[in-house]
């Protein structure tokens, strides 16, 4: 409501102001009434009204001199509306000089005046607005200069004493981490902040809020004022409880409690290192005295767990790999990783892990899940989305090993097959071929047989048959020479097969290809 002084020297008008106007209506209470301008200005100064309703002509200080004597002091600036006759009009124009917003003729219309109430509170609304804004950003600097010890104690307590904030003000800096856990990663930042900014003021009752804070992406800053512990401690408490509430995954750090804004440089700086317990302290907000006394480990994973998973890894054995992904996240929980130490130590993992998939012939680009799992480096992960990516990022390299392993292997059985074409001529054998390509001989049989249908033995008797044939069909070629050409040290051996597998000797073969 805007309050309203009633300036006339007729009562009767006074009077019929109050009943023709539905001043609650309209917006407006009436806080005074003078008789002529002199105790018009000392309520005035006594009220600070927003709107001052006054005729022009009246006894001893009339309604423009009222104004002059308003407008020149510069801690009080009502808005006045002019009622005036119409001899009196050529007043009505001086008046405007002064700023008086609006001047109506008597006799007053109904209308007419709450149109004129109506364009003042608009003004007025617009004025209480900007004001709000230039407040926003003068509080806005001020943070921004506090957080970086750029201003003083006694000027910062000059801006903020008439909010109520004391000397004696309980002060703790809460940094509001947003993890952005599964799908949250397409949250917008000015959306977030706006909805942390708006939480803040809503929830937490304190004589003044400054702006948050944005530090860097996704994290945020507030500067809690209480003047007692035990409500400093309920209003962190809300804080994190609303900001599940609102469907935001976060991570809350609450510094120490101190007297004196000359210390909120250090706070900040404490906020930042208390980070380094996010993956330590698993719910609720996390307090600077939880901490002080809490030693982290910034060493290395065990190096045999890494071991392991590589092998698991490389064998495809996904179950297996999986259990010591396990092992190594409760290896992170028990012994108190640092987030540094927990980054590093996924790093290096996933550095090794990329190699096995280099070292099978694969490609990092074949691994979708790599750069959801580097999406820490950017975004602030909870320990239990970092291991979900993780795990995985392990399942897919795990099957892409094995999918490697497979081309890997019909690659080399192709060329067993292309080598055995290109010298069956030669006295080779199973176990002479594996030790050429470096695999078992067992290994290799069956998986020639496996691939071509045939096993080794019979696929080179066959096309040592075949060349024969050839032979004897396009040369004068003597048996033996023959046999010596496509590989057997036996004639006799290779007439038997030969007959075996043809039904004909060689002779015969040949003979028959000469007739037709």
């Amino acid at each position: 409501m805007y309050r309203v002084v009633l300036v006339d020297d007729e009562v009767f008008i006074r009077e019929g102001l109050k009943v023709l106007i539905d001043w609650k209506g309209c917006g407006y209470e009436i806080c005074g009434e003078a008789g002529d301008g002199e105790d018009a200005l000392k309520i005035i100064e006594k009220e600070q009204p927003d709107v001052v309703i006054t005729d022009i002509r009246m006894p001893g200080m009339d309604g423009l001199e009222l104004i002059r004597c308003v407008t020149s002091n510069q801690f009080i600036s009502p808005k006045f509306i002019v009622i005036s006759g119409h001899s009196e009009f050529s007043y009505a124009q001086q008046a405007i000089k002064y700023g008086v917003c609006d001047f109506i003729l008597k006799p007053i219309s109904k209308k007419e005046f709450e149109r004129a109430l109506e364009r003042i509170s608009f003004l007025l609304d617009s004025q209480k607005e900007q004001s709000k804004v230039m407040e926003e950003q003068l509080l806005k600097i001020l943070f921004h200069r506090l957080i970086k010890g750029e201003s003083d104690c006694e000027t910062v307590y000059e801006q903020v004493q008439r909010f109520g904030v004391s000397a004696l003000s309980l002060l703790c800096y809460v940094m509001v981490e947003v993890n952005r856990d599964n799908d949250e990663e397409c949250l917008d930042s000015i959306y977030v902040k706006h909805k942390i900014e708006d939480l803040f003021k809503r929830q937490i009752k304190q004589p003044l809020h400054f702006p948050v804070y944005e530090h860097e992406l996704d994290r945020y800053g507030l500067l809690l004022i209480t003047k007692q512990k035990i409500e400093m401690f309920k209003n962190i408490s809300i804080l994190y409880e609303q900001l599940k509430q609102l469907g935001l995954r976060t991570t809350v750090y609450a510094s120490e409690f101190i007297l004196g804004f000359n210390q909120l440089p250090k706070i900040v700086e404490q906020v930042y290192y208390m980070m380094s317990y996010k993956y330590v302290i698993d719910e609720g907000p996390i307090l600077y005295e939880q901490i002080e006394e809490m030693n982290i480990y910034y060493g290395d994973i065990d190096e045999k767990l890494c071991e392991k998973l590589i092998e698991y890894i490389e064998e495809s054995r996904i179950t297996e790999a999986l259990c010591v992904v396990n092992h190594i996240f409760d290896e992170f929980r028990i012994k108190l990783f640092a987030v540094e130490a927990v980054k590093s130590s996924i790093t290096y993992l996933v550095r090794e892990i990329t190699n096995v998939v280099k070292q099978l012939g694969g490609d990092e680009e074949q691994l979708k899940t790599l750069s959801n799992v580097m999406k820490y480096k950017k975004y602030n992960f909870s320990l239990n989305e970092l291991e979900q990516r993780f795990s995985h990022f392990v399942v897919e390299c795990s099957s892409l090993a094995s999918q490697l392993r497979e081309q890997m292997i019909t690659c080399e059985i192709h060329k067993v097959k292309k080598y055995i074409e290109e010298n069956y001529h030669k006295n080779i054998s199973l176990k002479h071929i594996a030790q050429r390509f470096y695999m078992n001989p067992v290994y290799l049989g069956q998986l020639f047989r496996k691939t071509y249908g045939v096993y080794f033995k019979k696929f080179l008797l066959q096309l040592r048959i075949q060349q024969a044939k050839k032979l004897l069909r396009t040369t004068d070629l003597r048996i033996y020479e023959i046999a010596e050409q496509v590989g057997f040290g036996s004639v006799d051996y290779f007439v038997t097969q030969f007959e075996k597998m043809e039904g004909f000797t060689p002779t015969e073969y040949r003979k028959q290809t000469i007739r037709t």
